[in-house]
């Protein structure tokens, strides 16, 4: 439908540029040099070499940002991912910190073991900043969708979580303090298409701790409580993002799917309860989600009622009754039972999982696990009798 639309403006736009007479006439505009389209973005054309070095093959992605192409690198002879940032001073600017963060990550990650992405090099292309990574594989949202958004096993989602808390245990060093403020499925790429390994991508949003620039962060989905209310936030909230990746990985679904902030909420408090008193209190925007009961009443707080489609108030199930436990399927065979008898998918297995991701969706950010403690949840632990049956689970179910 997108798409449609988009056609039917460009035609639009050609037809402005006609003569009476039907010719084409030059474009009101030639945007650097001809080297752009209206969009600021760089026109890509394949087999383009930069620098005569990277020779550009296809594209991999749009965004705010700009655009992301695969290139081969003739110097080094291998394939790359090249981030062409849009000629435009805020986004230039923004991927300049980009750059700045993954470098002081690279340095502090010579040994390449903490599941970052690799920034090879950076340089100017006809006034474009262009970003040069290692190529990876497709993002963990395209995985799910090759399930049919039913999910990955437990093993394959546990193995995806070791390495995310890992990531986040080395960003919350002291000389890094990184937060990412964008965590999702499509920001988690496959190293290999038939391997477990992952790294994190795109930066662009990121920064260091004391040095937050944006109040609109996160993807809405991922979008932590403190975020949403408008507290000072920190490291804690890609710890939120990251509960709620896990449990979609798993089940194929996002774990709370708002249409906007205020359904977003809805959603959080459906699940979890209602935050507690000592945060909304300390919020600047707790009114736009919840009202004050007078001290007659007891003080406390309520959601605000959602105006529903027809007039009416939209439904939400009562606060904390759509238990987690329950999505999960901990006692009856996983997600919509899909994993009922699956090696690796015991009600034990389940409630470590479920154990470790309330954890994660702790309401207040200073008593949510820290990546840390988090790594050493039994969730992570090989029991017993699991050291048996993994390796024919393994070889029986290799891609979850």
């Amino acid at each position: 439908m997108l798409r449609m639309v988009y056609y039917a403006k460009k035609k639009r736009r050609a037809q402005q540029y006609l003569g009476d007479d039907g010719s084409h006439k030059k474009e009101r505009k030639l945007y650097n040099d001809g080297y752009d389209d209206d969009n600021h973005d760089y026109i890509i054309k394949q087999g383009e070499k930069f620098l005569d070095r990277y020779e550009i093959s296809s594209p991999i992605g749009k965004g705010s940002f700009g655009q992301v192409v695969k290139a081969y690198d003739h110097e080094e002879q291998c394939q790359v991912a090249i981030k062409i940032i849009k000629n435009k001073k805020p986004f230039l600017n923004q991927a300049q910190i980009e750059v700045k963060l993954l470098e002081m990550m690279n340095r502090a990650d010579a040994e390449n073991k903490y599941y970052i992405v690799k920034l090879k090099r950076h340089f100017m292309w006809r006034n474009h900043l262009c970003l040069v990574f290692e190529l990876l594989s497709y993002n963990l949202y395209d995985l799910l969708r090759n399930t049919n958004f039913r999910g990955v096993s437990l093993n394959l989602t546990r193995k995806f979580a070791q390495q995310l808390c890992t990531a986040l245990l080395f960003l919350s060093q002291p000389e890094l303090n990184i937060i990412h403020c964008d965590l999702k499925p499509e920001n988690i790429l496959l190293c290999n298409p038939k391997r477990s390994a992952i790294k994190i991508v795109d930066f662009g949003s990121s920064c260091q701790l004391g040095q937050r620039i944006y109040q609109y962060i996160q993807s809405r989905f991922y979008r932590s409580p403190e975020v949403l209310l408008g507290i000072p936030y920190d490291l804690a909230i890609d710890m939120w993002s990251l509960g709620c990746i896990l449990v979609e990985m798993h089940t194929g679904e996002p774990l709370f799917s708002g249409a906007n902030e205020l359904d977003q909420m809805n959603k959080i408090v459906e699940v979890l309860g209602m935050p507690p008193d000592h945060l909304l209190d300390q919020a600047h925007k707790t009114r736009k989600f919840f009202d004050k009961l007078p001290a007659s009443e007891g003080g406390g707080y309520v959601l605000k009622k959602v105006a529903g489609k027809d007039g009416g108030y939209r439904k939400y199930r009562a606060a904390g009754t759509r238990r987690l436990h329950d999505i999960l399927g901990v006692e009856g065979g996983g997600p919509a039972a899909r994993r009922r008898g699956e090696p690796g998918h015991s009600v034990s297995d389940y409630l470590k999982f479920k154990d470790l991701i309330l954890r994660m969706l702790e309401y207040d950010p200073k008593q949510r696990v820290t990546p840390y403690y988090a790594l050493q949840h039994n969730f992570f632990k090989r029991t017993a009798d699991e050291s048996t049956n993994t390796q024919q689970a393994q070889s029986h179910h290799q891609h979850g």
